[in-house]
């Protein structure tokens, strides 16, 4: 499985960047950025599933966005933030390769394709968060069970993903019962198999019919830009 960004990018870039490359297997729950801490890593997903997280003070949290192999964390790096507030860590475990957040940080300097590639990428970011904000607030919980469904498929790259009722509640902002009933909903209309924090996609396009505009609408966003 490759990482989409790191897949274009030309052999004289890939070179350069390669000795510095550590592929690892994340765990479920490790912290790739803390709030509030200097971000030394970047981290390119392979078949791992990243989370973006803000929490309250009274301990509550909701998902803004998710990273799988079509993108990249630590983009605070890229823009010189060094830190930020929000929470990144791994939903799915899995792999992914890990390189110096100043090496990133370098090559996007030099200009180039990586650069190209990386503001492009952000642009997307953007998209997709105002995208989850209008979602959250004008859509079905169904429908959007069934967008993160196929954005989580689509980040690792397989029809089985690993969602626990924590995270589904987390990710649409409802009880863990609210999943429970919209999750038994669509696997009696035979579109999904759920059992014990595994989802399997039976039906793709049954899901999709299902989803609401949010999904096609930032894919065609994401595939117009990556094609």
């Amino acid at each position: 499985m490759e990482n989409i960004i790191l897949s274009k990018l030309p052999v004289e870039t890939l070179e350069r960047l390669r000795p510095h490359f550590e592929q690892l297997s994340l765990a479920h729950g490790f912290r790739v950025i803390v709030p509030d801490e200097p971000i030394r890593h970047v981290y390119f997903p392979l078949t791992c599933l990243l989370s973006l997280v803000t929490r309250m003070e009274d301990g509550s949290a909701v998902e803004s966005g998710t990273i799988g192999r079509e993108g990249m964390s630590g983009i605070p790096v890229i823009l010189k933030a060094k830190t930020t507030t929000m929470e990144t860590l791994v939903q799915v475990p899995g792999e992914a390769i890990r390189v110096s957040a100043e090496v990133v940080r370098e090559e996007y300097e030099r200009g180039g394709v990586l650069h190209d590639l990386l503001n492009r990428y952000m642009h997307v970011v953007v998209v997709n968060g105002s995208q989850s904000a209008a979602c959250n607030a004008l859509h079905r919980v169904e429908a959007r069970f069934c967008r993160w469904l196929l954005m989580s498929s689509d980040g690792i790259g397989s029809n089985e993903v690993a969602l626990t009722q924590e995270y589904l509640a987390v990710m649409l902002g409802v009880r863990r019962a609210t999943v429970t009933e919209v999750a038994i909903k669509i696997q009696e209309a035979d579109l999904i198999r759920y059992h014990r924090g595994q989802i399997k996609v039976l039906d793709r396009a049954g899901v999709e019919r299902l989803a609401c505009e949010c999904y096609a609408r930032t894919r065609a966003e994401y595939e117009r830009l990556f094609s």
